[in-house]
Order: C-alpha cells, then structure tokens, then sequence
C-alpha cells in the first residue's frame, strides 16, 4: 500500500508540473514556443544554400583546414578539401549543388581529408553527376582512394578533372568557362603544391596555401591587374618546430610586395588563430603592414571597385 501511495503521489506531482507548466505558457502567449521556432527557423535559414549571383566574384575561407570557396561569374570552385571543410560550407549555407570542380593545392593528408565529405555533402543538396577534381602530380591515386571510400552513385562519385593547356610562365589553364579561368601555377614535381589563380572579369584572385613557395606566389599574380589574394603563412616566432614547414610570414610578405597585390586575407596560418590568444599575436605581427588577419568564414569580395575584406569570424 505504501508503495502504491507512493506511486500515486509521484503522479500528482508530475501532472502538478505540467499544468503549472501550461499555465504559464497561457500566462505569456507564445514567449516559449515562438522562441524555439525563432532559433529552428534561423538554423535552417544558416544552411540553407546561398549561392552569389551571376554578377558576383567572393571567396569565403570555410574551415580551418585548406578550404576556400570561390564564386565567380556563377560558378563555385573549392580550392582545398581540408578536414572539416563539409561543416563549414554547410553551416554557411555554401554546400551547392553545382560546385563545379575542387582544386587540391597538395596532397597531404590535411588537404584532401575532407573529399569524401565533400562528393556526400554536394550530393545531399542535389547533385546528380560525378564532382571533378583538379590537382598537382599525384592526383590520380588521391581521387581512386576517395572513391573507394564512396557509393557506386555518379552522384557521389568523384573524377580527375582534364587540364586544358601548359601556357609555360603563365601556367596551366584547369579550365575556362569563356568568362571565369582557373590556372594552376607550379605542382609538377613530387610533393610541390600548386597556387592557383581565378580570373573573373579583368580581375583576379590568387589562392597560396601554406607549403606554396614565394616564386609561386608572384608567377601567379604576373600579368594582372590590381590582383588580390588569400595566402596562407607560418611564424617561427609564434608556432612548434613541428609546424615550420609553413612557408614563414617575412618570406610571404615579400613575395606579396612582389606581386603588387591590391588587397591580402592572411588566413590558413599556423598556428591557426583558432588557438586561445593566437589571433592577437598574429595581428602583433603584421601592425602596420596591408595584409588583414582572417580565421574561418572570412572573406574577400572583387565585385565592388576595390577588394573588399570582411574578416569576421
């Protein structure tokens, strides 16, 4: 009996709490409910896909890893697939359908991690045909390994994109929609990673990552007019022995004053500045000097006159 009183009195208090909970609710029409509908609504709303328009050139920095989305003239290009790179596209509502190639700088592990996440990503939001994938020597095998990991679907299948043409100095046309062209610049011996150049326009936009050689860096931007940039750094004062092969900050600086670049998003660094008390640091660095500090979801917009950078994270 005891145990059934006790069962009882559970009960009332359970049904107690949820009529004061009604209640209040009446009390305050809608706060509870509209509340949570506002915070549903405004994370779908952030995933939902955003692609720029036709008009438009901008390159977002999407993770922390290699992964920088460039849309320009209505075609969407992934330069890097590093890990983490399909969160950070999602969460930005920048996950297409129609992302029309990825280009790889290198392959090392931190560059391609995220290829499979990539092909399945692109696939959920509707693709329908194999995802190309351009990159320096090694590709091959990289894309095989990939695929491996993948369903048979062409949907979610990812192929080795054809180079079009070795124009020597002014480097390799990956392709050229008549309107938007992608060159790769260096990426021919074993293990060299390649800068790649997007031209959109009479302007351009040059990609470094972090193992790219300052050589590289001015190759890509000869020829062109008020180009800007995105490159990646190191920093012998700032980061372990382990991350030294990151080209370093004063040899990146350089190569940019070289290069004549118009406007600089310093971003990919390493230490990365997602680190506690890293930004700060980096931004210690380069007082004084043109580049702008950018962590994860920066990014540089060519369609005004002048570059713009917005380095909100």
């Amino acid at each position: 009996m005891k145990v059934r009183r006790d069962i009882l009195l559970l009960g009332a208090v359970a049904v107690a709490a949820i009529v004061v909970g009604a209640v209040l609710l009446v009390m305050r029409p809608g706060a509870g409910v509209d509340s949570f509908i506002s915070e549903q609504k405004a994370r779908v709303a952030a995933s939902r896909p955003n692609p720029a328009h036709a008009e438009a050139f901008r390159a977002t920095v999407c993770s922390a890893g290699p992964c920088v989305l460039v849309e320009a003239g209505g075609l969407a290009i992934l330069v890097g697939a590093g890990e983490g790179a399909v969160d950070g596209l999602k969460s930005r509502g920048l996950m297409r359908a129609d992302l029309d190639a990825v280009v790889l700088p290198d392959m090392a592990l931190d560059s391609i991690a995220g290829l499979p996440g990539i092909a399945l990503g692109s696939r959920d939001v509707g693709r329908r045909e194999p995802l190309k994938v351009y990159g320096p020597q090694g590709i091959v095998p990289v894309v095989d390994g990939a695929n491996l990991t993948l369903a048979g679907e062409p949907s979610t299948r990812l192929s080795v994109g054809v180079e079009k043409e070795d124009q020597g100095l002014a480097g390799v046309v990956l392709f050229d929609s008549g309107v938007v062209t992608v060159r790769a610049f260096g990426g021919r011996g074993p293990g060299e990673q390649r800068v790649y150049r997007v031209d959109f326009e009479g302007k351009s936009l040059v990609i470094a990552g972090c193992r790219s050689r300052p050589d590289q860096i001015v190759s890509a931007a000869r020829g062109t007019q008020s180009p800007a940039a995105i490159l990646s750094a190191g920093s012998d004062r700032l980061s372990a022995a382990s991350e030294s092969e990151c080209l370093p900050l004063a040899d990146v600086q350089e190569a940019a004053r070289q290069a004549r670049f118009e406007a600089i998003l310093l971003s990919g660094l390493r230490p990365s500045t997602a680190i506690p008390g890293a930004m700060d640091a980096w931004q210690a660095l380069i007082r004084g000097e043109k580049a702008v500090i950018g962590g994860v979801g920066a990014s540089i917009d060519l369609s005004p006159v002048k570059p713009v950078i917005n380095a909100d994270r």
